[in-house]
Protein backbone atom coordinates (compact mmCIF):
# COMPACT_ATOMS: atom_id res chain seq x y z
CA UNK A 1 0.00 0.00 0.00
CA UNK A 2 1.10 3.69 -0.25
CA UNK A 3 2.07 5.81 2.47
CA UNK A 4 4.01 9.40 3.10
CA UNK A 5 6.91 9.00 5.48
CA UNK A 6 10.20 10.87 6.40
CA UNK A 7 13.43 9.93 7.92
CA UNK A 8 13.13 12.07 10.98
CA UNK A 9 15.28 14.81 11.64
CA UNK A 10 16.20 14.99 7.84
CA UNK A 11 14.76 17.99 5.72
CA UNK A 12 13.53 17.02 2.69
CA UNK A 13 13.08 13.33 3.34
CA UNK A 14 9.70 13.21 2.82
CA UNK A 15 8.36 10.79 -0.06
CA UNK A 16 5.19 8.74 -0.69
CA UNK A 17 6.48 5.01 -0.31
CA UNK A 18 5.27 1.63 -0.75
CA UNK A 19 4.69 0.05 2.26
CA UNK A 20 3.76 -3.46 4.23
CA UNK A 21 0.09 -3.55 4.84
CA UNK A 22 -0.30 -2.93 8.50
CA UNK A 23 0.86 -5.81 10.68
CA UNK A 24 -2.11 -7.11 13.19
CA UNK A 25 0.40 -6.55 16.59
CA UNK A 26 -0.60 -2.92 15.55
CA UNK A 27 -4.07 -3.35 16.63
CA UNK A 28 -7.32 -5.59 15.98
CA UNK A 29 -9.19 -3.37 14.10
CA UNK A 30 -8.12 -2.36 10.48
CA UNK A 31 -8.99 0.90 9.14
CA UNK A 32 -9.27 3.00 5.15
CA UNK A 33 -8.13 5.81 5.36
CA UNK A 34 -10.41 8.42 4.09
CA UNK A 35 -8.99 11.90 5.17
CA UNK A 36 -5.48 12.96 6.72
CA UNK A 37 -5.08 16.74 8.69
CA UNK A 38 -1.67 18.15 7.63
CA UNK A 39 -0.39 20.71 10.70
CA UNK A 40 2.78 22.79 11.85
CA UNK A 41 3.82 19.87 14.00
CA UNK A 42 3.92 17.67 10.15
CA UNK A 43 5.35 20.56 8.18
CA UNK A 44 8.23 20.62 11.41
CA UNK A 45 8.96 17.37 10.87
CA UNK A 46 9.42 17.52 7.36
CA UNK A 47 11.24 19.86 7.87
CA UNK A 48 13.59 18.02 9.88
CA UNK A 49 13.46 19.38 13.11
CA UNK A 50 12.05 16.70 14.95
CA UNK A 51 10.56 13.10 15.08
CA UNK A 52 11.79 9.62 15.88
CA UNK A 53 11.05 6.62 13.89
CA UNK A 54 9.58 3.24 15.21
CA UNK A 55 12.43 0.75 16.65
CA UNK A 56 13.92 -0.73 14.52
CA UNK A 57 13.09 1.58 11.60
CA UNK A 58 14.88 4.36 9.30
CA UNK A 59 11.27 5.94 8.35
CA UNK A 60 8.19 7.14 10.29
CA UNK A 61 4.78 7.25 8.91
CA UNK A 62 3.64 10.52 8.93
CA UNK A 63 -0.28 11.31 9.91
CA UNK A 64 -2.14 12.01 12.96
CA UNK A 65 -5.31 13.90 12.13
CA UNK A 66 -7.47 10.88 10.87
CA UNK A 67 -10.56 10.00 9.91
CA UNK A 68 -11.16 6.16 8.85
CA UNK A 69 -13.61 3.87 7.94
CA UNK A 70 -13.61 0.53 9.59
CA UNK A 71 -13.12 -2.33 7.19
CA UNK A 72 -12.69 -4.97 9.95
CA UNK A 73 -13.52 -4.21 13.46
CA UNK A 74 -11.79 -7.89 14.55
CA UNK A 75 -12.58 -8.30 18.07
CA UNK A 76 -14.29 -5.33 18.84
CA UNK A 77 -17.51 -5.27 20.17
CA UNK A 78 -18.51 -1.36 19.55
CA UNK A 79 -17.57 -1.23 16.23
CA UNK A 80 -18.95 -2.16 12.99
CA UNK A 81 -17.77 -2.17 9.26
CA UNK A 82 -18.20 1.06 7.58
CA UNK A 83 -18.02 2.70 11.08
CA UNK A 84 -16.15 5.95 10.67
CA UNK A 85 -13.02 6.62 13.24
CA UNK A 86 -10.28 8.99 14.12
CA UNK A 87 -7.30 7.63 16.18
CA UNK A 88 -5.70 8.70 19.42
CA UNK A 89 -2.94 10.02 18.57
CA UNK A 90 -0.46 9.44 22.18
CA UNK A 91 0.33 6.31 23.94
CA UNK A 92 0.39 6.28 27.33
CA UNK A 93 3.96 6.24 29.59
CA UNK A 94 4.48 3.00 30.46
CA UNK A 95 6.24 3.79 33.52
CA UNK A 96 3.81 5.30 34.20
CA UNK A 97 3.69 9.27 35.67
CA UNK A 98 1.34 10.13 37.79
CA UNK A 99 -0.74 11.82 35.09
CA UNK A 100 -0.70 8.79 32.24
CA UNK A 101 -1.79 6.94 35.54
CA UNK A 102 -5.15 8.90 35.92
CA UNK A 103 -5.70 9.04 32.01
CA UNK A 104 -3.87 12.36 31.53
CA UNK A 105 -1.64 11.04 28.32
CA UNK A 106 -1.56 14.58 27.05
CA UNK A 107 0.36 15.88 30.56
CA UNK A 108 2.83 13.44 30.97
CA UNK A 109 5.64 14.73 32.98
CA UNK A 110 8.10 11.96 32.16
CA UNK A 111 8.34 11.79 28.24
CA UNK A 112 8.28 8.32 27.62
CA UNK A 113 5.13 8.39 25.88
CA UNK A 114 4.78 7.46 22.38
CA UNK A 115 2.62 9.55 19.46
CA UNK A 116 1.36 7.94 15.94
CA UNK A 117 3.07 9.80 13.18
CA UNK A 118 5.22 11.70 15.71
CA UNK A 119 6.82 9.82 18.21
CA UNK A 120 8.29 6.31 17.59
CA UNK A 121 4.63 4.87 16.22
CA UNK A 122 3.97 5.00 12.09
CA UNK A 123 1.06 7.90 12.11
CA UNK A 124 -2.60 7.68 9.81
CA UNK A 125 -0.78 9.09 6.53
CA UNK A 126 -1.04 5.41 5.28
CA UNK A 127 -4.11 3.73 3.09
CA UNK A 128 -4.87 1.36 5.77
CA UNK A 129 -3.94 1.40 9.35
CA UNK A 130 -4.44 -0.57 12.48
CA UNK A 131 -5.50 0.51 16.00
CA UNK A 132 -6.36 -1.00 19.24
CA UNK A 133 -10.07 -0.70 19.94
CA UNK A 134 -9.70 1.97 23.28
CA UNK A 135 -7.73 4.37 20.77
CA UNK A 136 -10.71 4.43 18.36
CA UNK A 137 -13.13 7.36 18.22
CA UNK A 138 -16.31 6.34 16.98
CA UNK A 139 -17.20 9.41 14.84
CA UNK A 140 -20.87 10.55 14.14
CA UNK A 141 -21.28 9.82 10.29
CA UNK A 142 -23.13 13.43 9.71
CA UNK A 143 -20.09 14.76 10.15
CA UNK A 144 -18.60 13.58 7.54
CA UNK A 145 -15.11 14.65 6.53
CA UNK A 146 -15.18 17.16 8.96
CA UNK A 147 -14.50 14.03 10.98
CA UNK A 148 -10.89 14.55 10.09
CA UNK A 149 -10.73 17.86 12.54
CA UNK A 150 -11.77 15.64 15.68
CA UNK A 151 -8.23 15.48 17.18
CA UNK A 152 -7.34 18.94 16.95
CA UNK A 153 -10.67 20.36 18.07
CA UNK A 154 -9.40 17.95 21.49
CA UNK A 155 -6.35 20.18 21.63
CA UNK A 156 -8.41 23.62 21.88
CA UNK A 157 -11.16 22.02 24.39
CA UNK A 158 -8.10 21.05 26.54
CA UNK A 159 -6.87 24.90 26.26
CA UNK A 160 -10.09 25.97 27.31
CA UNK A 161 -10.47 24.03 29.72
CA UNK A 162 -7.02 24.76 31.05
CA UNK A 163 -6.94 28.41 30.98
CA UNK A 164 -11.13 28.27 32.69
CA UNK A 165 -9.19 26.27 34.88
CA UNK A 166 -6.74 29.13 35.93
CA UNK A 167 -9.18 31.77 35.96
CA UNK A 168 -11.03 29.56 38.58
CA UNK A 169 -7.90 29.66 40.72
CA UNK A 170 -7.02 32.94 40.57
CA UNK A 171 -10.68 33.93 41.26
CA UNK A 172 -10.78 32.09 44.47
CA UNK A 173 -7.41 33.57 45.63
CA UNK A 174 -8.93 36.90 45.15
CA UNK A 175 -11.96 36.15 46.91
CA UNK A 176 -9.72 34.59 49.62
CA UNK A 177 -7.60 37.43 49.82
CA UNK A 178 -10.44 39.94 50.37
CA UNK A 179 -12.04 37.77 52.99
CA UNK A 180 -8.99 37.15 54.79
CA UNK A 181 -6.58 39.88 53.79
CA UNK A 182 -9.10 43.03 53.19
CA UNK A 183 -8.71 44.59 56.49
CA UNK A 184 -4.93 44.79 56.58
CA UNK A 185 -4.45 45.66 52.58
CA UNK A 186 -6.06 46.20 49.69
CA UNK A 187 -7.36 43.57 47.55
CA UNK A 188 -4.42 41.68 45.12
CA UNK A 189 -5.16 42.29 41.71
CA UNK A 190 -3.89 40.55 38.69
CA UNK A 191 -0.73 41.43 37.45
CA UNK A 192 0.49 42.31 41.10
CA UNK A 193 3.74 41.24 42.48
CA UNK A 194 1.23 38.91 44.66
CA UNK A 195 -0.02 36.96 41.86
CA UNK A 196 2.86 38.12 39.11
CA UNK A 197 1.98 38.30 35.38
CA UNK A 198 -0.76 35.57 34.09
CA UNK A 199 -0.45 32.34 33.40
CA UNK A 200 -3.26 31.45 31.43
CA UNK A 201 -1.29 31.51 27.92
CA UNK A 202 1.25 29.01 29.79
CA UNK A 203 -1.04 26.76 31.21
CA UNK A 204 -3.40 26.47 27.65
Amino acid sequence: MKAISVEPKKAGSARLDDVAEPDPREGSVLVEAIAVGVCGTDIEIADGKYGWAPPGKARLVLGHESLGRVLDPGQSSGLRPGDLVAGIVRRPDPVPCPSCAVGEWDMCRNGLYTERGIKQIDGYMSERWRIEPEYAIKVDPSLGILGVLLEPTTVVTKALEHAIAVGTRACHRRRADRTFGGALREPARAGSPRFGPSRVGAQA
